[in-house]
């Protein structure tokens, strides 16, 4: 396994590089995550596939400059990524944001994508595509209002990691979700500031840029671009949801190929660490499937 920093884009992006001998398969961690998320589920690929995590730009250890954190700018670093690995085409798995940057790089780039395995980025905010009441973001006072609070807030510093760690676990302790491998992803994300302060590697003017851009987002524009095989992950709830379901359906009709595949007890976006085998068989058959067409 080689670790290394890759630089594109004018940032440095940190990559575990698991140099097996098949296709590529680059991991895409969910957002406030880090390639650490993946520690449970490489074991199920390694032996039969080339597996690169990666740190989006502005978590873990890559660089968090001051923009650039559109999806199209996430997905231009990771063709940087593959460039200077020198990999021409690799298969996509992303969860949650990972999902996102995954789907603007099948869409924007398809000659460099094998495939794309969706936990995330199953329907819109806005549109026809979309979950919410309100036509956009600009009508709706609730999510703006939301975001204002976002931005009006300091970024939190800490005294030590250990701090940071047991204020980073109470979430996944609330909900039952504390494990070895959650551990390790908090305290991978363990960074400081300029000032030499503790804080979350998830630096808040990256939350916030990244949120300035997402309710804009109409995910249903990339899938019309997507020309790979795509395997959507919903949860349970999704599939029973009838809305829901009807906005995945029409995306998944949107692309050349796609297929819809639920994982029993999987939880999004943190189910490849709590139950890592079911979703990566479930991947890893899709894999098969595409090999046999």
């Amino acid at each position: 396994m080689n670790q290394q920093k890759v630089h594109t884009n004018g940032v440095g992006i940190q990559i575990e590089d698991h140099d097996g001998s098949g296709d590529a398969v680059l991991f895409l961690h969910f957002g406030g995550s880090n390639l650490r998320m993946w520690d449970p589920v490489l074991p199920f690929f390694t032996a039969n596939y080339r597996c690169i995590a990666v740190d989006l730009r502005g978590h873990g250890k890559s660089d968090a400059p001051a923009a650039g954190y559109h999806i199209d700018d996430m997905a231009d670093d990771l063709i940087g990524v593959l460039d200077g690995l020198e990999i021409d085409q690799a298969h996509v798995i992303g969860s949650s944001i990972g999902a996102e940057v995954g789907l603007s790089l099948a869409a924007r780039y398809p000659n460099r994508v094998m495939s794309f395995v969706a936990d995330g980025a199953l329907c819109s905010e806005y549109g026809s595509y979309g979950t919410r009441t309100a036509d956009s973001l600009a009508e709706d006072e609730e999510v703006k209002l939301m975001l204002e609070k976002r931005k009006a807030a300091s970024e939190p510093v800490y005294d030590s990691p250990q701090t940071l760690l047991e204020k980073s676990s109470t979430f996944y302790k609330d909900c039952g979700f504390w494990n070895p491998a959650v551990k390790a992803m908090l305290s991978y994300a363990v960074a400081k500031n300029e000032q030499g302060d503790v804080i979350n590697a998830w630096r808040k003017h990256a939350s916030d840029a990244y949120m300035d851009i997402y309710f804009d987002l109409r995910f249903e524009e990339y899938y019309a671009r997507v020309r790979c095989p795509v395997l959507m992950l919903p949860e349970q709830d999704d599939m029973d949801d009838e809305a829901m379901l009807g906005i995945m359906t029409r995306l998944s009709k949107l692309t050349l190929q796609c297929e819809m595949a639920q994982v029993p007890d999987h939880i999004h976006p943190f189910g490849w660490m709590l139950a890592p085998g079911p979703v990566s068989e479930a991947v890893l058959a899709f894999y098969e499937r595409l090999a046999k067409d």
